[in-house]
């Protein structure tokens, strides 16, 4: 009976987890707001000065001067994922094809492999407790949001509102203090609201505060900071993110990021047994 408790829990975790390790700003996806929600409107999306110039900024700083080109096709990441306080030291690998997929694979010693991704316009999941499974839903939208490399370009795509809040200064895991500028994002599916904070020297992100979906519909608050970037082809990388939600630390350390690396045969093909969910 331990041990089952034990692979309940574990699996409520990872299930909680993977969404998070697919919204953190290193993927350069939107993420979802956090729990306040504001009315919905159908006016065309707006931000106003100011956050534009913050914005602007951070976009420069990130994906270079010629990111209008969109010259970024696919990106591949290998690093870990740990969760210090559960004892959870994994392997990862993700890899992102625009418009096209993606895969996420980890692998955690003494407890097996956990798999999610897009494969056209199916998102699925496997892992050894909960099996193969379609993901529908916010969770769903929330995968899919991390095919467009590019969304800060198309912001208007997800968000109704990006206003200015003013600076703060904010602490670092590493307990360095950073001024920041502040802009408040109102999401353009459901209304609800995000907040992240931009180096003021450098415009790269260095603190996001939002929520991710989860198994079951549920919503989970997560605060993530961004920290040592590099420049990959141009793009600037947070290779670590360590972000909480509740209880629950993670730690995220990327030791290599490859940028237009070739999709390998079948890499983005539903697997079978996800083939076998959709035949039912």
């Amino acid at each position: 009976m331990k041990s089952n408790t034990r692979h309940t829990t574990l699996a409520m975790l990872l299930a909680a987890a993977m969404p998070m390790i697919l919204s953190t700003p290193a993927l350069a996806g939107p993420g979802h707001g956090h729990s306040e929600e504001v009315a919905k409107t159908t006016d065309a999306p707006t931000m106003d000065a100011k956050a534009k110039a913050v914005w602007d900024k951070s976009i420069k700083a990130s994906l270079s001067e010629n990111a209008e080109e969109r010259g970024v096709k696919t990106m591949r990441l290998t690093g870990t994922m740990s969760m210090p306080a559960q004892g959870i030291n994994a392997t990862m690998n993700i890899f992102i094809a625009k418009d096209q997929g993606m895969r996420l694979d980890m692998e955690i010693p003494g407890i097996g492999s956990f798999e999610q991704g897009i494969s056209g316009d199916v998102a699925w999941s496997n892992n050894m407790m909960e099996g193969p499974k379609i993901i529908e839903g916010d969770e769903a939208k929330q995968l899919f949001k991390q095919l467009d490399l590019y969304a800060d370009l198309n912001w208007e795509k997800y968000y109704q509102s990006i206003t200015f809040k003013g600076q703060e200064t904010i602490t670092l895991p590493d307990d360095t203090e950073m001024q920041t500028n502040v802009l408040e994002l109102v999401s353009i599916d459901n209304g609800t609201v995000s907040t992240q904070y931009y180096n003021a020297d450098t415009g790269l992100l260095a603190k996001a505060v939002s929520t991710v979906a989860i198994p079951g519909g549920g919503e989970m608050p997560s605060t993530a900071y961004t920290t040592k970037y590099r420049e990959i082809e141009g793009l600037m990388i947070p290779f670590k993110t360590v972000s909480s939600s509740g209880p629950m630390k993670q730690i995220i350390e990327f030791s290599e990021v490859l940028v237009n690396d070739e999709i390998k045969d079948g890499e983005l093909d539903l697997p079978e047994d996800i083939k076998e969910l959709l035949e039912d």
